[in-house]
């Protein structure tokens, strides 16, 4: 009796770990779950029938495997599920770090802006192009009419756009820019 007891002990642990890991692959709505949790208990009571009075070390032990098995086959269960064809199909895949950020490179470039003068190309009200070490920038102002040729300080960034203000760089700055600043590469009609 006491034979079957542990034989029917441990089958149902095996049981039950099975289960445990069909419900990782089968979503059930909790039904492979619950039948996972009675089958576990079940072995355990049997494990308690077989070896309790006996053989109290073989209970014990049969409580500690069952207490890592259950975590690690779970474990395993999940590490497996996204390299089968079924995991594949269910779980989604992750998306790569220029789809979460796809302006990331434009803004490392405007972030190195930061700081520096420019020149307003068109007017901002309050949006419009600024010139900044030879290369065109969108920019905008909070709330304030830039006339075109006008000396801008660069804020901060925001978006793809930059921040800009009136303001004049240090005058040995203003005389090196004004020497290394190209012509825009399209004309501002005259009027």
């Amino acid at each position: 009796m006491l034979e079957t007891y542990g034989l029917l002990a441990i089958a149902l642990l095996v049981v039950g770990l099975g289960l445990l890991v069909a419900e990782v692959f089968l979503p059930s709505g909790g039904i492979l779950a619950t039948a996972t949790a009675i089958t576990l208990c079940s072995a355990l009571a049997a494990a308690y029938a077989a070896w309790f009075n006996r053989y109290p070390l073989l209970w014990w032990s049969f409580c500690g495997v069952a207490t890592i098995a259950i975590p690690s086959t779970l474990g395993l269960a999940f590490y497996i599920l996204p390299h089968t064809s079924v995991g594949r199909k269910m779980l989604l895949e992750a998306p790569d770090l220029e789809t979460l950020e796809p302006h990331a490179a434009e803004t490392r470039r405007l972030e190195s802006l930061v700081g520096q003068y420019g020149q307003s190309l068109t007017m901002l009200n309050p949006g419009g192009l600024v010139l900044v070490n030879g290369e065109r920038v969108h920019a905008f102002t909070q709330g304030q009419l830039l006339d075109p040729g006008l000396s801008v300080e660069i804020l901060e960034i925001r978006g793809t756009r930059v921040l800009v203000r009136a303001g004049s760089p240090p005058q040995s700055a203003a005389l090196d820019q004004a020497a290394n600043d190209p012509v825009a590469d399209f004309d501002i009609p005259a009027e």
